[in-house]
């Protein structure tokens, strides 16, 4: 979801990545629907789906009388995405061109909204939450997913991979975001008057040579225009962070650790 403290650089590079963030986060996103209880016949909608979002965990679930609603307002990310949906038979899934913010779809109509990354962005949490709450319909769930930086790390410590870490952290909070968003999304359900709200968060490990050990050479090319020009680094400071990183993900010595995906789930009353 695109957003003020998350104005990167849409082309192949990011669709690349939102894929893999869709792809190493399955389980856990399986993990809480799990939890929430989702079930056959269920109406869902998923807020800036992007290239994949879990549209596919959702689709399964609700089988062939429920209905899956993937809302993004990137046309290039709804063409990945509308190719995924193709890819895997979802017939029950319809992507729609929309603001995330105003979608203009059925108010109270939803068992389920979700989103993923949507409050990262910053600047617009009140809003966001708003248009959940009024897609929900009583008793439907809104669940969040967002980052926590706490845990984020490769080991052995590498200069640039965490000087890139640093960069990134430092390039949403110019652009009025946080990266560090799970930290507040439990008590932003609590504060709206949202019912039975849980908490679960997911780390990650990451075995040499994972791809997802690149993250942050990744943020920092589609970051690159607001770190340099923000004076956050130099430009040849950030090439070579970057190539250190590109290194180290490729060293057979090092690991990783993700940033921590904290969930939080509660219903509208």
């Amino acid at each position: 979801m695109a957003g003020k403290g998350y104005a990167v650089a849409n082309g192949a590079g990011e669709l690349e990545r939102l894929r893999l963030q869709a792809r190493v986060w399955e389980s856990d996103a399986e993990a809480m629907l799990d939890r929430i209880g989702v079930a056959k016949g269920w109406k869902c909608v998923d807020l800036g789906c992007g290239a994949m979002g879990i549209l596919g965990a959702l689709s399964r679930r609700v089988g062939p009388s429920g209905r899956v609603i993937g809302v993004d307002s990137d046309a290039r990310q709804l063409e990945a995405a509308r190719a995924y949906v193709e890819e895997e038979g979802l017939d029950n899934v319809e992507l729609v061109e929309r603001d995330a913010y105003r979608t203009g779809l059925t108010r109270d109509a939803f068992d389920l909204v979700h989103v993923r990354f949507g409050f990262a962005p910053g600047g617009r949490d009140a809003e966001l939450l708003l248009e959940m709450l009024a897609l929900a319909k009583r008793g439907g769930v809104l669940a969040i997913e967002e980052p926590d930086s706490t845990a984020w790390a490769c080991f052995p410590q590498r200069p640039g991979w965490s000087m890139l870490k640093d960069a990134v952290l430092a390039a949403f909070k110019a652009g009025g975001g946080d990266f560090d968003a799970g930290q507040r999304t439990h008590g932003l359900l609590r504060s709206h008057g949202i019912a039975d709200v849980h908490v679960r968060a997911a780390v990650l490990a990451l075995p040499p040579r994972h791809p997802y050990l690149r993250l942050p050479a990744q943020f920092a090319a589609s970051l690159r225009a607001r770190i340099v020009d923000g004076g956050i680094l130099s430009a040849p400071m950030l090439d070579a962070a970057i190539a250190q990183c590109e290194e180290a993900a490729q060293d057979p010595d090092t690991f990783g650790l993700s940033f921590v995906l904290t969930q939080v789930w509660g219903r509208k009353g």
